[in-house]
């Protein structure tokens, strides 16, 4: 039996995610129907259809450098990123990047030889590469729901991880639209989460529900551990503390955990996480009550945390998760691209 909070939860929330169904649609019509702004530069959008981690930051990296002699361009909302509202082309030099820029945006480009641009308004963030880049590829991260903008290649990721049979839309479910939306997509690719337990699924679903889409299975592939740009030769005849500040932190723990038994996790920060003085305080008590050498972490918190562990004399490094994607899904973009 339902208790009442969740009874009422469903009675509200219920209406609630239907409209936001109908009203998701009903303007993803209203776009496409001739009111997309269209580049004269060829676009690819990695996008989702849940909130939360799906794994689109590593596809639209592992993107970037498979079209490195296309000139690509990374153009990104850089969410909660001081800048996302003027847009800017992001400075690698300037200080606290991750603030003006946004942390995942800001990790691309430190991890990019090519151009990374943020802006909250993706028509104005396009134009712009447009002039100072005439000849560039534009990879267009989270952008599904831009409607305003119009792309050659729509490419979603799925969090293996994510229920089907629990998919509702917000605010009662994670789906930010409904299914239907993947009408609108050319490709679907599934990414591992922790457990990856529901991969068959999804390969079913897609495959029954959408026979005209194209659907590809990435793989995690550990590149080691890193300190910036360089490799870390890990010690691990000493002992390390771990934290992340991710939306699935599940998968950093269990890879990490696999890769090495020496390394305890000691918090998971809300995604997007903006850590202070008091947060880089309590990880190395925590560290120094375990009796720990340094710290680990994720490319993403590293870029953020790296200068204010410096500071303080600490050992930061981070383990690097990728994709191994099957040639098949290469093959299919580079005709896309093409086309």
């Amino acid at each position: 039996m339902q208790s009442l909070p969740t009874k009422i939860f469903w009675v509200f929330g219920f209406p609630l995610s239907c409209a936001w169904a109908l009203f998701m649609r009903a303007r993803r019509s209203y776009y496409v129907s001739g009111r997309q702004y269209r580049s004269t530069l060829k676009i690819i959008c990695v996008g989702n259809l849940h909130s939360g981690g799906s794994g689109k930051t590593p596809l639209v990296g592992a993107i970037s450098k498979r079209f490195q002699l296309k000139s690509p361009v990374i153009l990104s909302r850089g969410y909660l990123g001081t800048l996302s509202s003027q847009g800017a082309e992001i400075d690698r030099s300037m200080p606290n990047g991750s603030l003006l820029y946004g942390d995942e945006p800001w990790m691309l480009s430190q991890q990019q030889s090519r151009p990374v641009f943020i802006s909250k308004r993706r028509v104005a963030g396009v134009k712009r590469i447009e002039k100072q880049y005439p000849n560039s590829l534009v990879i267009l991260d989270d952008g599904f729901q831009h409607l305003a903008l119009g792309r050659d290649v729509d490419v979603i990721c799925i969090n293996t991880d994510k229920e089907v049979a629990a998919s509702f839309c917000l605010p009662l479910g994670g789906l930010r639209e409904s299914f239907k939306a993947l009408d609108h997509a050319d490709a679907v690719v599934l990414t591992p989460g922790s457990q990856n337990r529901n991969l068959e699924v999804w390969q079913n679903v897609i495959q029954t529900q959408f026979p005209k889409l194209a659907c590809f299975v990435a793989h995690s592939k550990v590149d080691g551990f890193f300190e910036g740009a360089s490799h870390f030769e890990f010690n691990s005849l000493r002992k390390w503390v771990s934290f992340s500040g991710i939306a699935s932190p599940e998968r950093f723990v269990k890879t990490l955990s696999g890769y090495s038994p020496v390394i305890a996790h000691i918090h998971s920060y809300p995604d997007h996480h903006r850590y202070a003085e008091s947060d880089i305080e309590w990880l190395i008590n925590q560290k120094n009550r375990l009796g720990a050498f340094g710290f680990v972490t994720t490319d993403k918190d590293w870029y953020k945390v790296y200068e204010l562990f410096k500071a303080k004399s600490e050992k930061v490094i981070s383990l690097r998760v990728g994709y191994d994607l099957p040639d098949s899904f290469w093959v299919w973009l580079e005709a896309k691209v093409k086309g």
